[in-house]
């Protein structure tokens, strides 16, 4: 009786051990198949194609013997974690203008100079998931459950307004008209940004931080993103959420992408000082300095 138990906890063993090793072998299959790893294959042999070893050897040598490795930006100011380093490896390498992504030079080198990787990391101006290693995780797309998806080329200027307020100053056009509209269609007389009066519709005070489990998209058409719903509520908002007495204004495509952009930037986000150009801590403080003037005044 022992015997045969005794054989059959040996061949319990003997299956289980064999299944560890199965599962093991499978487990090293598929980490060697990581997307971000096939980037950098392919990264390092563009690399030496463009570099010689007769001119620098050491420069080669230490190319060639470049190994596959998680690359991480921490910026403990914005709460990221940033590895888009990771494919894009030559964002700031002068070689790979021309080269497709995600290999190719970051398209504005002066801008990057004022904004380094290691300070800003990337997520902070492009928005997306930098914790994640593959295409699709890092939300260079809209994918379910995650509020942030990288932000839309014709948005990019919303993240401006995240650190930047002299709109005019650094150059961000859509950012300037996107004001200036809801200035001039006096959106703040409804809606409240700041230390404004208006109370009849939602705060915009920290829409850019809005989650978008927050938000209804039952009437969307498009990406169920935040910057999508904003552009189709500009559009028509009564279709977005019924209801709503909100009107459609006489807005042009560029006009509407202008505004959408700047609602986009609001954000209550704060950052350390390092981080504000200090103009715009200038134009911060006389904000600051109106608004307590206004309340010393007001009845």
């Amino acid at each position: 009786m022992e015997r045969a138990v005794l054989r059959k906890l040996t061949s319990l063993c003997i299956i289980s051990g064999l299944v560890c090793l199965i599962l093991l072998g499978i487990t090293a299959i598929r980490d060697g198949k990581r997307e971000w790893k096939d980037y950098q294959q392919e990264y390092r042999r563009l690399l030496l194609g463009k570099i010689s070893r007769d001119i620098n050897p050491v420069l080669y040598e230490r190319v060639s013997g470049m190994k596959p490795e998680i690359k991480q930006i921490v910026v403990n100011e914005f709460g990221a974690v940033d590895r888009c380093p990771t494919c894009h490896l030559g964002i700031e390498d002068t070689l790979f203008t021309t080269a497709k992504q995600p290999h190719t030079t970051h398209p504005d080198p002066e801008l990057l100079a004022k904004h380094p990787v290691e300070k800003f990391g990337c997520t902070i101006c492009h928005g997306g998931q930098g914790a994640a290693t593959t295409y699709d995780g890092a939300s260079h797309q809209t994918i379910a459950h995650w509020p942030d998806p990288m932000v839309e080329k014709r948005f990019m200027q919303s993240r401006c307004g995240y650190c930047h307020k002299d709109y005019e100053a650094i150059g961000a056009d859509d950012l300037a008209l996107g004001q200036k509209l809801f200035e001039d269609l006096y959106c703040a007389g409804c809606h409240k940004v700041d230390a404004g009066d208006g109370s009849m519709a939602p705060e915009l005070s920290a829409f850019a931080d809005k989650d978008t489990g927050h938000f209804d998209f039952t009437h969307i058409d498009g990406d169920r993103s935040r910057q999508n719903w904003a552009l189709e509520h500009f559009l028509s908002p009564s279709r977005v959420t019924p209801g709503s007495v909100m009107r459609s204004y006489a807005m042009n495509g560029h006009q509407v992408e202008a505004l959408t952009t700047y609602v986009l930037s609001l954000t209550e986000r704060v950052f350390v000082r390092s981080y504000y150009p200090k103009e715009d801590l200038v134009v911060a403080k006389k904000d600051i300095i109106i608004q307590e003037r206004e309340k010393d005044f007001s009845p």
